[in-house]
């Protein structure tokens, strides 16, 4: 059975531990980070189906967060529930215009707070299922919402970054990525944006398909194109 995976971004040590045991017991698995630099960290490794997220951080707003997570396109279509202290009707406002799907006050209730994820999560699972699940190209099935891969039938383990690398490549097939675009995509733009990184990344990806990693071509200087021969 899937479990939604929830992010976090709280500092407060008795709330996280009050909202992290309430949704593990709705049977969710919670990531979480205490800071902004610790939220950004983890979601250069998973994209979670929501994000939890306080306004008032050690290092930062979290209104701030929001408009950085809106503004790459790997991350741009997590829903964000705000859960902040910040009360007032401009508050609120401003935190549902830049991005968040809905706002919730402290103090809160747990109950009411559970309510709202849920929702949220049913509103995305429909929005998902009005979408296409698989990519594919010769030889090659993604399976989006299950996070499976087959090739020529038989099924691929892939880590979380070589998931997203194929699922842009597949998503855009037969158009040139360039390394920047696929950084921003798969690495959140500004964290790990390295040449290297996104190469060996490349190279296992490759190397798993088989023959039909030979579909992955690098345009020298540039980038790399998914040819669908």
């Amino acid at each position: 059975m899937y479990r939604p995976k929830i992010l976090l971004v709280e500092d407060n040590i008795n709330t996280k531990d009050l909202i992290e045991t309430s949704l593990e017991n709705k049977k969710c698995n919670v990531h979480i980070a205490i800071n902004l630099m610790k939220a950004r960290e983890e979601l250069s490794q998973f994209l979670p189906d929501i994000i939890i997220l306080d306004r008032k951080l050690p290092d930062g707003d979290g209104i701030d967060f929001c408009r950085e997570i809106r503004s790459y396109d790997r991350t741009k279509n997590i829903p964000i529930l705000f859960l902040t202290a910040m009360g007032t009707m401009s508050d609120k406002i401003l935190g549902l215009k830049i991005g968040g799907d809905d706002y919730l006050i402290k103090p809160f209730d747990i109950e009411e707070l559970a309510a709202r994820v849920e929702a949220i999560l049913r509103r995305t699972k429909k929005i998902e299922e009005t979408s296409s699940k698989t990519l594919k190209a010769k030889g090659i099935i993604l399976d989006i919402a299950s996070h499976e891969c087959n090739v020529d039938g038989k099924q691929i383990k892939l880590c979380p970054k070589e998931f997203e690398l194929l699922k842009v490549f597949l998503e855009k097939k037969n158009k040139l990525l360039n390394k920047d675009f696929l950084s921003e995509y798969v690495w959140g733009g500004e964290y790990f944006r390295t040449s290297r990184t996104i190469e060996i990344t490349v190279q296992k990806l490759r190397k798993k398909l088989g023959k039909r990693g030979n579909h992955i071509e690098t345009v020298k200087g540039y980038g790399y194109i998914l040819k669908e021969q």
